[in-house]
């Protein structure tokens, strides 16, 4: 709890393969959070007992991500909960994160997300931000974000046909054209694995790492780790990429950041195209490719509009 506005902790469970390490990222929200909410996306309930402080819910069946955090802000808000903290299956939250958000929300500015620097060790390339120790950035994702239910009502949750992928992406351009803003404090760090990847030897790592800077494209330092290609996450990510930029085109283009591009001509050089030649089962992950496309560009969409009181189908 900070002040009077109360902070609650939400995680999304999907069959966790490492149950120590679940337990160590479930121990280390115990400390801080006096409420936990857990939605479970599983079939079948893991082999896992929960103390009284965790809400646990189920409807055995993956329902998507987005689901997922409607239900867990939908509990918080039932239960008077201001703000809740979303965290990942096998993320250790920081210790002390909890307290500062607290502080940051209590100083009554127009924010909707708090959140800290994300970053993933195993990708050589990626750096810690020590200056400045607060800005105010676009969009994050949504491990260790505290986001506000008040803001995440008012701009209508999280979109649930996404189901996985660009869900944050989404989100977040709606909750800052809606006036919001995003918070991020440089001073926490939360090391998160992004993908299934392998890192290359130390040589090969900086040999990419510093092609990517003499030529000032980022994309290259990502040839400095070998990455499984999922070709389920390919689907969403093509589709969804399409999906989102139609419903939001009346504000600019959402998502291409993640794949240091600015429009679908970038994602095609730097996502799409990649990922294909990246596969072990490179026809599997071009069907995925083409069958992304197919569902994104035929898929209605409802025309987002902020404090709309009518919205169009395109």
């Amino acid at each position: 709890m900070a002040g009077d506005r109360k902070i609650a902790v939400g995680m999304v469970l999907f069959e966790p393969d490492n149950i120590l390490r679940f337990r160590e990222c479930l121990n280390a929200l115990m400390i801080q959070a006096d409420k936990i909410y857990i939605f479970d996306n599983s079939v079948n309930k893991a082999d896992i007992e929960f103390p009284e402080s965790v809400v646990y819910k189920t409807e055995h069946e993956n329902k998507g991500i987005a689901y997922a955090l409607n239900q867990i802000f939908l509990m918080a808000e039932k239960d008077g909960y201001e703000w809740v903290i979303t965290m990942d299956q096998d993320s250790v939250l920081p210790g002390g994160m909890i307290e500062k958000y607290g502080e940051v929300i209590d100083k009554g500015i127009q924010i909707g997300i708090v959140c800290p620097q994300v970053i993933d060790k195993r990708r050589a390339y990626m750096t810690v931000k020590k200056d400045p120790v607060y800005e105010y950035i676009d969009a994050c994702i949504t491990s260790a974000s505290c986001t506000s239910v008040m803001a995440w009502k008012k701009i209508g949750g999280f979109d649930e046909w996404m189901f996985i992928d660009l869900v944050d992406n989404e989100f977040c351009k709606r909750l800052t054209v809606s006036g919001y803003k995003i918070l991020r404090l440089n001073e926490f760090v939360l090391d998160q694995e992004f993908g299934k990847i392998v890192p290359k030897s130390y040589k090969k790592q900086q040999f990419w790492i510093w092609l990517s800077k003499c030529l000032h494209i980022e994309n290259i330092a990502k040839f400095s780790y070998k990455k499984y290609v999922s070709p389920m996450r390919v689907y969403y990510t093509n589709r969804n990429i399409i999906y989102v930029n139609k419903k939001m085109k009346k504000y600019g283009s959402v998502g291409y950041e993640c794949y240091n591009c600015k429009n679908y001509i970038g994602f095609i050089f730097s996502f799409m195209l990649p990922s294909i030649m990246r596969a072990r089962q490179k026809l599997t992950v071009l069907r995925a490719t083409v069958r992304g496309i197919w569902d994104g560009c035929r898929k209605q969409v409802v025309l987002w509009e902020m404090n709309a009181d009518s919205t169009k189908v395109i």
